[in-house]
C-alpha cells in the first residue's frame, strides 16, 4: 500500500475523529433546566366580588437535570398577582398561588395570559392562561338614567332597578347628594323580590335648553357606591 493510500485511509481519519472526541471532552453539552406547569389554563369561574380575593395554586415542574431559575413574572392584567420560587431543583416541584382580586375584576369573563420566564435557554418563557369573571354586589338595570328629549320646565320620571348580590341592609342605602335643584328621588322595595329596590328620579328640567346631565352615587352600608348617570337633552319648540 502506497504512502498517500495510507495517508488518505488511515492517518486522516484518525486525526479528525481524535479531534472531534477531544472537542467533545473539551465541551460537554450542558445539561438545561425546563419548566412544565401541571396546567396550563386556570378557570376562576365568577368570582363574587363582596368575598375578598381568591388563590388558586398551580404546580410546576423542573424537568431538567440542572436547577430552574425563576427569572420574572407578567400577570398580563391588574386584577392578578402570581407568586412564584426563586429556583426550582432537578426533578422537582414548587407551587405557584395566583392571586385575584373580584373587585376590579371585569364582570364579564375575561382572560389574561400570565408569562413566566426562566433561565432556560430553549424555553425561556412558559404562558399560563387565567379566565375568571366577578359578580358585582349591586347593579342598575338599565346603568343610566336616560331622559332623552324634553321640554324646558316640565316635570319627568324615570324608574330603575336595583338589584342586591350580595347581603345588605338595604335599610343603609341612601342617594348622593341629598340635595340637588333639578331632580329628586326615592327608594322603594321590589315587589316582586326581597333582593331588589326601585329607585325612582323626578327631574324638573330647566329653562335652558340643551344638554342636562348629572351624577347620582348610591351609596352602600359596606361603604361601596355605585355612581350612575342622569342626562336629557332639552329642547325648546
Amino acid at each position: 500500500m502506497s504512502k498517500r493510500r495510507i495517508l488518505t485511509l488511515i492517518v486522516i481519519p484518525v486525526l479528525l475523529i481524535s479531534g472531534l472526541i477531544i472537542v467533545l471532552v473539551n465541551n460537554p453539552r450542558e445539561s438545561t433546566a425546563t419548566l412544565v406547569l401541571e396546567q396550563q389554563r386556570i378557570d376562576f369561574g365568577t368570582l363574587p366580588e363582596w368575598e375578598g380575593t381568591v388563590t388558586r395554586t398551580v404546580t410546576a415542574r423542573n424537568i431538567g437535570k440542572k436547577t430552574l431559575r425563576i427569572l420574572n413574572v407578567h400577570t398580563g392584567c391588574s386584577y392578578a398577582k402570581i407568586t412564584a420560587p426563586e429556583q426550582i431543583r432537578p426533578n422537582g416541584e414548587a407551587a405557584f398561588h395566583i392571586v385575584l382580586n373580584p373587585e376590579i375584576l371585569p364582570a364579564d369573563e375575561t382572560t389574561a395570559t400570565a408569562t413566566i420566564f426562566t433561565d432556560d435557554p430553549n424555553i425561556p418563557s412558559v404562558n399560563l392562561t387565567i379566565v375568571a369573571a366577578a359578580k358585582r354586589f349591586a347593579t342598575l338595570n338599565p346603568d343610566v338614567c336616560d331622559f332623552g328629549n324634553i321640554r324646558p320646565e316640565t316635570r319627568y320620571q324615570k324608574e330603575l332597578k336595583l338589584s342586591l348580590n350580595a347581603p345588605l341592609d338595604a335599610s343603609g342605602i341612601r342617594l348622593l347628594p341629598s340635595n340637588h335643584p333639578a331632580l329628586t328621588w326615592e327608594m322603594t322595595p321590589d315587589p316582586d323580590t326581597d333582593t331588589a329596590r326601585l329607585i325612582t328620579i323626578q327631574l324638573r328640567s330647566p329653562k335652558e335648553s340643551g344638554r342636562f346631565a348629572s351624577l347620582l352615587t348610591v351609596a352602600f352600608p359596606n361603604e361601596r357606591t355605585l355612581t350612575f348617570q342622569v342626562y336629557g337633552f332639552i329642547q325648546n319648540d
